[in-house]
């Protein structure tokens, strides 16, 4: 059996294993980290941090980078991450970027309508109280 550390890193640094785990070979340490990222992730999320920016430093106990396992890929189940070509990124972006401009404009008319009702209902709210009282 081999000692193997799991050092998380993450962008506020490196957080180290003091403990370790007695494992047969780096293959068997590979699977240890994989399973651990899922509810790892799942307590970062719930922090409001996004576990794709954290990853798993396997080391020896010397202190060797055997093998760093980016949550990003565990939670992409095993795929690495496709780079889009950056026009296609910036087409996408704005394309986004004029539908959440659309949506902005359709809420200020949405808010304008509502005043206009909450001004007209509270206007009849008092003349009801007026022929009341």
């Amino acid at each position: 059996m081999t000692q193997f550390y799991f050092h998380l890193r993450g962008p506020d640094g490196l957080d180290c294993d003091d403990t370790g785990l007695d494992l047969v070979s780096v293959e068997a340490a590979y699977l240890e980290a994989f399973k651990a990222v899922p509810g790892m992730s799942s307590d970062l999320a719930s922090n409001a941090e996004n576990p794709i920016r954290y990853g798993f430093e396997i080391t020896d106990a010397r202190g060797t980078i055997l093998m760093v396992v980016p949550f990003a890929e565990v939670l992409d189940h095993g795929r690495k991450r496709s780079k889009q070509p950056s026009k296609l990124r910036f087409r996408k972006g704005r394309a986004e970027m004029r539908r959440t401009a659309g949506l902005i404009v359709e809420l200020r008319d949405a808010q304008v309508k509502l005043n206009v009702t909450f001004a007209e209902t509270q206007r009849l709210l008092d003349m009801a109280k007026g022929t009341r009282g």
